[in-house]
């Protein structure tokens, strides 16, 4: 019965599981917009690349 794990009350659940909730910073969604937009970026000069080199 020791491996059993603590009972945990429903208030005292939601509470918990609301707190562990991390949010990242504006710095991270700024590093995301700029990765998307340089793949988005390399996508269309790759394109053109292969464009200019099928012709």
């Amino acid at each position: 019965m020791e491996d059993r794990a603590p009972v945990v009350s429903p208030t005292e659940q939601s509470s918990t599981t609301t707190s562990a909730i991390r949010h990242e910073g504006r710095g991270a969604w700024v590093l995301t917009a700029y990765g998307l937009s340089g793949l988005a970026l390399f996508g269309v000069l790759a394109y053109f690349f292969s464009d200019f080199i099928a012709h």
